[in-house]
């Protein structure tokens, strides 16, 4: 918890209400998802990967979802907003947990979307209880990949899904591992990632290779922060844009190192 707090991605979590300030926002105010939307995502591509998501299975007010990893809810808000259906929205670390309760009551879908506080790898939230099991770039800190697959597993109905996106080692690390991306990530290469998905008891695990489209996502996402230095510094002060600086500028020597791609996961629970 501690390596994953530190990793400067995930220590400015307020900085979503000085984009709702930017916006015109009081503290209190009802918020609109599609505004919420554009900042409350940790993961690539934001609502558009959600929605390639939502087509690929169907999702709709009858669907129930397990987000693993939920951070201040993004996607979870997104999935009910857009189809109706009810998320659970499953978060280890309380100031993002306690953050995206606020947002979600002020978007409105607290009847949707049922934020939890805890830790995927013991947490019973019901087994065979959920039609489809999110994550989003969430597996990557976790070492034991067969583990979490499996307790993804049990909280599936027989023949639901689960959609995981995430890094993975294209080679050996040991020559970045002092680079602060490394640091806070436990990478399995795709073929044993692979493995271990099946080992857990899934069947039809499909990959789909996303690490040229992610490699320029994050290098188009450095040039677009810098670009808007001014504004950045202005809206969150200096310290937070240096911290998103550093963080996104060691994603993207990993990413052209040629030692970290990333991927979309899906795997079913035998009916």
């Amino acid at each position: 918890m501690d390596e994953i707090k530190s990793m400067q991605l995930y220590s400015h979590v307020g900085r979503i209400y000085n984009e709702l300030k930017e916006l015109g926002y009081g503290d209190t105010d009802d918020l609109k998802v599609e505004d919420v939307s554009r900042f409350d995502s940790l993961h690539y591509h934001g609502v558009e990967a959600v929605d390639k998501a939502i087509q690929r299975f169907n999702i709709g007010a009858d669907t129930r979802v397990l987000d693993v990893g939920s951070g201040i809810g993004g996607p979870a808000r997104y999935l009910a907003w857009r189809t109706g259906c009810h998320v659970t929205a499953l978060e280890l670390q309380r100031d993002h947990h306690e953050t995206g309760e606020v947002l979600t009551a002020r978007c409105g879908l607290g009847e949707r979307v049922k934020h939890v506080c805890g830790d995927v790898m013991d947490i019973d939230l019901g087994h065979g209880s959920y039609d489809l099991v999110t994550s989003w770039l969430v597996f990557c800190h976790i070492p034991d990949k067969k583990k979490v697959s499996e307790r993804c597993l049990q909280h599936l109905k027989p023949g639901g899904n689960m959609l995981v996106e995430d890094l993975f080692a294209l080679g050996d690390l040991s020559e970045v591992s002092e680079d602060i991306g490394v640091n806070y990530f436990d990478l399995a290469n795709l073929q044993d990632y692979k493995q271990q998905i099946e080992d857990a008891g899934f069947v039809n695990v499909q990959v789909e290779d996303l690490t040229a489209d992610w490699k320029d996502y994050v290098q188009d996402r450095l040039k677009t922060f810098v670009s808007s230095e001014d504004r950045h510094v202005r809206v969150h002060g200096r310290p937070t844009y240096q911290a998103l600086h550093s963080f996104y500028s060691s994603i993207v020597r990993l990413f052209t190192s040629g030692r970290v791609g990333g991927g979309r996961i899906s795997a079913t629970k035998p009916a």
